[in-house]
């Protein structure tokens, strides 16, 4: 339960699955996204919640 706790206070890197490089603060990105079940929702911090359930992510570059 403590290891969830920690992943949900950690923040997640966000990589870019178009050309691989990490999307920093500030910048915008597109996420892909299939909406969960209600029992399946998360509640976390947003990078966590994208990193976790995206189907692709992409840079401004990428897009």
């Amino acid at each position: 339960m403590l290891d969830k706790l920690k992943d949900t206070i950690r923040s997640k890197e966000l990589i870019c699955t178009g050309c691989g490089k990490k999307i920093e603060e500030g910048q915008r990105f597109t996420a892909t996204l299939t909406m969960p079940s209600e029992k399946d929702m998360l509640v976390s911090r947003l990078d966590n919640a994208i990193a976790r359930t995206a189907e692709s992510v992409l840079c401004e570059g990428c897009k």
